[in-house]
């Protein structure tokens, strides 16, 4: 019972089908992984408490995966027009709790309501998409013997687990789940411990509108989901969320056999090429960098400007970043403890030489906020640089020409999206050629395109947006030669 703590918002947990037969004689894999939720949860706006730390159950996790494991058997021979139907109902029950579920991520998070909103619809959106690019699939037919047949099927995977971030968790939950049930898998999601809450009660609106088994959520804390990822009962683990965790799990998926599909890690980068209005350019970067309070996988990290138009882009991004400051447009950033890690980032750019410009201070008050913070003359070698910094700072460096510009954005740690603002066609073209990001956007701002595929530059683990792509990624494809009876061939045999 957590009744002494208000704003309570963890429901009951819906019973897994089989939960209450036997016991498995097999236990979840035992893990290191560490969670970063281990005090109470508060609401980021108010500071007030909201739930304590979730609690994993390996119990129901293993009754959640031999319950996944049996429906199976069942889903995988559905037709897909039937898969397809069931998608849409999906999205509809999604579309009919929307304002509750953004209400739900703004409490757990920190994110505004709007952009909570405009995540909720964008999950329905993926949901009947994919029930449409389901329908449309086809393999390759070959050119085989000449009364024969050669065409390629693809198979379900089987079991998909789905580890999503606290950032974007509806949406991101949604194509996964879309993706899987369309291509004929069973689908077991576990969202990040940040925001349990809002995925229980997404799990319970998706478990209303599926067979038993089919598309399930568990809750837990980050040593549960590495549990379940190690777990040989999974064939696939679809993961959006932090560099590290997706490293982590190279080597859990080497282990099982499991194929990973992992968003693209690294920091974003955004380039300010000289002949551009800089007032509008400031503009774009600061929407780029302080929306969500920069915590968007897509937010640029590092930000490089011709020498030349340097300070009076600086002047008008430091005006930009107190604009900011003074609107609601910001937010808090998700919880206490990335607060303090965005602030150590910061004092560590300024121990190695960064100068701070506005910004860079922990206010008073309530909440977990931070201020649109930006830095002028970084360095590749500052970990501000170079980490996965989730928060409003824009962490700006001078180079010399545009040539420099897109091999600095190109290095490694290169990001999954990449923002370019330049007059010049052939800059433009040159960025595009060069940069290995997963977006590429000129004169607009690369936060990723609902429906597309951004594959980007594979690590360790295949990496896919929420397009077609990702269906093939959740499937095995099937070449299959027909041949008619040899009483039947033609004269020649053949």
């Amino acid at each position: 019972m957590m009744s002494g703590l208000p704003h309570e918002v963890r429901p009951d947990e819906d019973p897994i089908p089989g939960a209450a037969e036997a016991p498995s004689q097999r236990a979840l894999p035992e893990t290191r992984a560490q969670s970063v939720v281990t005090e109470i949860r508060r609401d980021p706006r108010t500071g007030q408490p909201l739930a304590r730390p979730v609690q994993s159950d390996p119990a129901r996790a293993d009754a959640a995966l031999r319950s996944a494991r049996s429906a199976w058997t069942m889903w995988r021979r559905v037709p897909q027009a039937q898969r397809s139907g069931t998608l849409r109902e999906l999205a509809g029950a999604v579309e009919s709790a929307a304002h509750e579920l953004a209400d739900l991520n703004s409490r757990e998070t920190g994110r505004l309501f709007d952009d909570a909103l405009a995540g909720v619809r964008s999950g329905a959106e993926s949901l009947r998409r994919y029930a449409e690019l389901s329908l449309l699939r086809s393999g390759p037919t070959l050119a085989g013997a000449f009364s024969g047949l050669d065409f390629t099927v693809y198979e379900p995977r089987g079991l998909v687990l789905g580890l999503t971030s606290w950032d974007d968790p509806v949406a991101t939950a949604c194509g996964i789940a879309g993706a899987g049930l369309a291509a004929g898998n069973v689908v077991l999601l576990k969202p990040s411990e940040r925001c349990s809450a809002l995925g229980r009660r997404l799990g319970r609106l998706f478990a209303s509108a599926v067979p038993p088994g089919v598309l399930s959520t568990v809750t837990g804390d980050a040593e549960l989901g590495a549990a379940l990822a190690g777990d040989d009962r999974v064939n696939a683990i679809v993961h959006v969320g932090s560099a590290a965790v997706a490293d982590s799990l190279v080597a859990a998926s080497c282990r099982t056999g499991a194929h990973l599909v992992r968003g693209r890690g690294g920091s974003s980068s955004l380039i300010v090429d000289r002949g551009v209005d800089l007032g509008w350019a400031a503009a774009c970067t600061a929407q780029a960098a302080f929306r969500h309070a920069g915590q968007l996988l897509s937010a640029p990290r590092r930000i490089f400007v011709l020498r030349d138009v340097e300070e009076v882009f600086l002047d008008e991004l430091a005006e930009q970043a107190r604009q900011w400051a003074g609107s609601e447009r910001v937010g808090p950033v998700v919880d206490e403890w990335a607060r303090g890690e965005i602030h150590r980032a910061v004092l560590s750019a300024l121990d190695d030489g960064a100068v701070l410009l506005v910004g860079g201070q922990l206010p008073e008050g309530p909440g977990s906020f931070y201020p649109p913070t930006v830095l002028a003359r970084c360095a590749p070698s500052m970990s501000i640089m170079r980490d996965q910094v989730r928060g409003p700072v824009a962490a700006v460096m001078s180079v010399q020409t545009f040539d420099e510009a897109v091999a600095e954005a190109a290095e490694e740690p290169c990001g999954p999206s990449a923002t370019v603002l330049t007059r010049d066609i052939g800059h433009a073209q040159l960025a595009a050629a060069e940069i290995p990001a997963s977006n590429v956007a000129v004169n607009g701002l690369a936060v990723g395109v609902t429906g597309t595929d951004a594959p980007g530059l594979p690590q360790a683990g295949s990496t896919a947006g929420f397009g077609p792509r990702l269906l093939d990624e959740l499937s095995r494809p099937k070449v299959i030669h027909l041949e008619p009876p040899v009483a039947a061939r033609g004269r020649g045999g053949y």
